[in-house]
C-alpha cells in the first residue's frame, strides 16, 4: 500500500497552487459566484470554483468565504515529500490557534472525476472520508495519489473543487518557502523571514490571507484595483481619480475600489498624516514606492497599505 499522507493530512493544512498553464478565462451558468480572489500578503491567487462537478465543496468554500472565515488566517502547512501541497483555512493569524466555529462536515466528492493535478484546489480532511470542514490545500505538483483509490482509507480520495487561474508566481513562492516544524504542523509551516533575538514562533513572517473577493465571472475587458487601508494616519489616492481611501478606526480597515479598462494605467499615491508614516504595502503591491504604478493589463490588483504613528 502506498502511503502518501498521514491520517490527518488534509484536516490541518492548506496549499496555494497555480495551473501549469493558465486556462482561458471562463464564465459560469451558476447563480453563485465562481471566481475567488484570495489576497495574501505576498500577492493574489485567483481560483475558479467547479460548481458542476463539485457543488457541495464549492458551496462549502463559498459559505466560509462569505462569512469572512478565511480572512487573517495563515497557510500553516507545507508537505514536499511524497506529495506537494500547501494547506490552510483555519489557523488564526493573531492567536495562532485553529478557529472553532466551523460548520458541519461535508460529504466527500472525490468521485467527481476531478484529479489532484498541479494547480487544483482540494478539501482537506481527517482520515474519515466525510470530515472536511473549512481547510483546503493547493496542489503545487501533480498528486495523483490523492485521488480516489483503493490505497486510501475506504477507497476515498481528496475532493478537488477548484482550479487556480491566476497567481502562479504566488503559489510557486509559497510552495518553495522554507518551513519550520510547529505544534500545528509536523511537516512544517512556510515562512518568509525570521527576526533574531525573538521568542519562538512569534517573529516568523507567515503567509496570511488578508482579504478575499468573489465575482460570478472574470471580466476580460476591465481591471479592478482594490485598496485596503489599515490603521489611521494616512490616505491612498489614485491616478486616474477614483480612489480616496482613509481608515477612520484603528480597529478596522477601509477598502476602496477603482474599475478601469485594461489599457488604462493606474498609479497609487500614499500620503501619511502629520506624525504618521507609511509602513509599507502588502498583497499585489509591495515596498514603499509612491506613486506606485500598477500592472492593469493582465490582472486585478488587491493591495493593502498600513499606516502607523512614527516611532510606535
Amino acid at each position: 500500500m502506498r502511503k502518501f499522507i498521514t491520517p490527518l493530512l488534509l484536516a490541518s493544512s492548506i496549499t496555494l497552487t497555480y495551473a501549469v498553464e493558465t486556462p482561458p478565462l471562463t464564465t459560469t451558468t451558476s447563480l453563485n459566484p465562481s471566481i475567488i480572489e484570495m489576497q495574501t500578503n505576498i500577492g493574489t491567487v485567483t481560483m475558479e470554483l467547479d460548481w458542476n462537478k463539485a457543488p457541495i465543496s464549492s458551496k462549502n468554500f463559498l459559505d466560509y468565504t462569505n462569512k469572512g472565515f478565511y480572512k487573517n488566517t495563515v497557510f500553516h502547512r507545507t508537505v514536499k515529500q511524497g506529495i506537494s501541497i500547501v494547506q490552510g483555512g483555519g489557523l488564526d493569524a493573531q492567536t495562532m490557534q485553529f478557529k472553532k466555529n466551523t460548520s458541519a462536515p461535508i460529504k466527500n466528492e472525490s468521485s467527481n472525476a476531478l484529479s489532484n493535478l498541479k494547480g487544483t484546489v482540494a478539501m482537506a480532511r481527517t482520515s474519515e472520508p466525510d470530515s472536511a470542514t473549512s481547510q483546503f490545500f493547493f496542489n503545487f505538483e501533480d498528486n495523483l495519489g490523492l485521488n480516489k483509490s483503493s490505497d486510501l482509507p475506504a477507497g476515498a480520495g481528496y475532493a478537488v473543487f477548484a482550479n487556480v487561474i491566476g497567481g502562479m508566481e504566488v503559489v510557486t513562492q509559497i510552495g518553495g518557502l522554507s518551513t519550520l516544524k510547529t505544534s500545528y504542523s509536523a511537516e512544517g509551516t512556510p515562512y518568509l523571514s525570521t527576526v533574531t533575538d525573538c521568542g519562538f514562533n512569534f517573529c516568523l513572517k507567515k503567509v496570511i490571507i488578508e482579504n478575499i473577493y468573489t465575482s460570478k465571472v472574470v471580466d476580460s475587458t476591465s481591471s479592478i484595483t482594490r485598496v485596503t487601508v489599515n490603521g489611521t494616519g494616512g490616505k491612498i489616492t489614485s491616478l486616474p481619480a477614483g480612489i480616496s481611501c482613509t481608515s477612520t478606526s484603528k480597529a478596522a480597515s477601509k477598502t476602496c475600489v477603482l474599475t478601469k479598462a485594461l489599457v488604462t494605467p493606474v498609479s497609487l499615491i500614499s500620503t501619511p498624516s502629520k506624525g504618521y508614516e507609511m509602513r509599507g504595502w502588502s498583497g499585489d503591491c509591495q515596498g514603499f514606492t509612491t506613486p506606485l504604478v500598477l500592472d492593469t493589463k493582465t490582472k486585478n490588483n488587491n493591495c493593502t497599505a498600513t499606516f502607523a504613528k512614527i516611532g510606535s
